[in-house]
């Protein structure tokens, strides 16, 4: 049997905190994107620079951002922060973010000078330094662009950080990060279907290769029981056969991958968004969970890997 197994047990504590106002995204952020099409192509690698301040008192965030790669924008606009939620009030960017927690936002936002919409998530790693996120970009309902992204935060403006390390310019077929054998362990915040904090969870996800594909198992699922499923994949698709878990992922570089997952005994489904980081040390997990299409809650955090 070649079914993985978690070594984590399942440990689970209570939290009644705040989701918070995504303080930790203020402040300077330079950063490299890889950028792909629809088909999972890589299209090349972009240079992102984002200023994100606070006006004090008045309840409003100013971003200027400028990126470069293969497609370019450059702007500014305002957020209206309400705590639990952001409203992006142009006129580069419009849309709605909601705060998951005080590293990480969740949006449907709307770039006007690309006349494309975005479904977007930004995490600010456990350490304060670093970020991960996972755009996808369509106009309608035609996925235009994948944007798997990692920032870093700029302390001292004399001596800037520097970029993170851009793999090559054949991102495309770099190391499978996210399907290397061996587990992904941590900490996952749960929260209920209006994001409110219920725990937090060890959370386990363990990875074997097989002949077709991968053998997942998972360990600490709040809205289900613990599961194990086979997944038949190719470079830039994954997908299962039949079994108590059924869906299919798409995959960029290695790094990103976004899809949806049926827990079909428990009646629920998972909208999964993941992005490693480039030295593959952690990667950001969210996941949306729904009952029909009714929300019923989220799941969120960094992962640690473990090879096997």
């Amino acid at each position: 049997d070649q079914r993985p197994t978690c070594s984590a047990g399942r440990r689970v504590s209570e939290s009644s905190e705040p989701t918070g106002s995504f303080s930790k995204g203020l402040g300077q952020w330079l950063g490299t994107a890889e950028v792909y099409g629809p088909d999972g192509v890589f299209l090349g690698e972009g240079r992102d620079t984002r200023s994100v301040e606070a006006d004090d008192g008045a309840g409003t965030i100013t971003v200027n951002v400028s990126f470069e790669g293969p497609f370019s924008m450059a702007g500014q606009y305002t957020i209206a922060d309400r705590g639990t939620h952001r409203l992006y009030q142009g006129p580069l960017n419009y849309g709605f973010a909601e705060v998951l927690g005080d590293g990480l936002v969740c949006a449907h936002n709307y770039w006007s000078k690309l006349g494309m919409s975005q479904r977007f998530f930004l995490m600010v790693l456990p350490d304060g330094t670093r970020q991960l996120s996972l755009a996808l970009i369509s106009r309608a309902e035609v996925l235009k662009y994948v944007v798997v992204g990692e920032y870093l935060r700029q302390t001292d403006e004399t001596r800037p950080a520097p970029l993170p390390a851009a793999r090559h310019e054949g991102a495309d077929e770099a190391e499978m990060l996210l399907r290397r054998p061996g587990s992904w362990v941590g900490e996952l915040t749960v929260l209920d279907g209006d994001l409110a904090p219920i725990e937090t969870v060890e959370y386990c996800e363990s990875i074997a290769q097989t002949t077709a594909g991968l053998a997942v198992s998972v360990e600490g699922v709040h809205f289900g029981r613990d599961a194990s499923y086979s997944l038949v994949t190719t470079p830039t698709e994954a997908w299962t056969p039949t079994g108590d878990v059924i869906g299919s992922l798409n995959m960029v570089g290695g790094r990103g991958q976004s899809g949806h997952l049926l827990h079909h005994r428990e009646e629920t489904r998972v909208w999964l968004r993941e992005v490693a980081a480039l030295d593959g040390t952690m990667k950001g997990v969210v996941q949306m969970w729904y009952r029909g299409e009714q929300r019923i809650g989220a799941m969120y955090g960094a992962l640690s890997f473990e090879g096997a």
